[in-house]
């Protein structure tokens, strides 16, 4: 009776250790996908192929996240002014896309920080209108990435200076304006100016740079904080001790300091 009680004692053991085991090593749900919305549009961040695969450092990325408890990482296509509807709307567990971490987004969603940049206004070689300043804009033509904080500040200074605002669905439309020469100046981020330069050289520059950075972040539901937020935390944090962010950071051309 004694062994019996014995034996009992440890398989329920056993049973409770490997419970509490799964529990800490999928804390999210039992699935083994960790889907999450993006726009790729906003290269090197996320963009496609000429076959449409998905692509870029974001991806990379939540590849390895995703890895650090047990899950693939699935991107889902996103149209950037939805990426927060879709979130809260369930169609993906989290929203990776080169998006900032603002008070308007957080009254939203939970964010963990994972980058920091820096915003730029692209001009043509040689910067030809002179553009050094915001102010500089004034009177000349602009493009945006639609539904974005850059298209929110210079809907803003349009009504301060007065200039031609173009908004486009993707990044890499609206810098196209400035090589096609239908636009003075584009704002956007350094790490679409590096990857932009690199595509096109000669062709663009930086007229200026926004002194203050900008933090890029991974949103979730804020029901989710104390489950897939944490995982996400832990996660970032462990990537950043192993280096495998500047590892990412490197191959695509984007300053080790920002991942830092």
């Amino acid at each position: 009776m004694r062994y019996a009680f014995t034996l009992l004692s440890v398989l329920t053991l056993l049973v409770a250790l490997a419970a509490a085991g799964s529990a800490g090593a999928n804390r999210h749900s039992a699935k083994a996908t960790f889907t999450y919305c993006t726009d790729p549009t906003f290269p090197p961040m996320e963009y496609t192929t000429t076959s449409g695969k998905i692509i870029g450092f974001d991806v990379d990325m939540a590849a390895k996240l995703a890895a650090t408890w047990g899950a693939t990482a699935v991107a889902s296509k996103t149209a950037f002014p939805g990426l927060i509807p879709a979130l809260q709307a369930k169609r993906c567990d989290a929203v990776i896309s080169g998006i900032f971490v603002t008070p308007d987004r957080l009254k939203q969603a939970g964010a963990v920080t994972y980058m920091k940049s820096h915003r730029v206004i692209i001009v043509k070689a040689g910067n030809p209108k002179k553009i050094h300043s915001p102010n500089g804009l004034k009177g000349l033509v602009v493009a945006v990435q639609t539904g974005t904080k850059y298209e929110d500040y210079l809907k803003a200074l349009q009504k301060k200076i007065g200039f031609t605002l173009q908004s486009y669905p993707g990044d890499n439309d609206a810098v196209a304006q400035v090589l096609l020469g239908r636009a003075d100046a584009v704002l956007t981020q350094d790490t679409s100016f590096a990857f932009q330069a690199k595509a096109h050289p000669g062709k663009i520059a930086v007229g200026y740079t926004f002194g203050a950075p900008d933090s890029f972040g991974i949103y979730y539901r804020k029901a989710d904080a104390s489950t897939l937020g944490q995982q996400i935390k832990d996660g970032i944090a462990k990537l950043k001790v192993l280096g495998t962010l500047k590892t990412i950071a490197a191959k695509y051309k984007v300053p080790a300091a920002d991942v830092k």
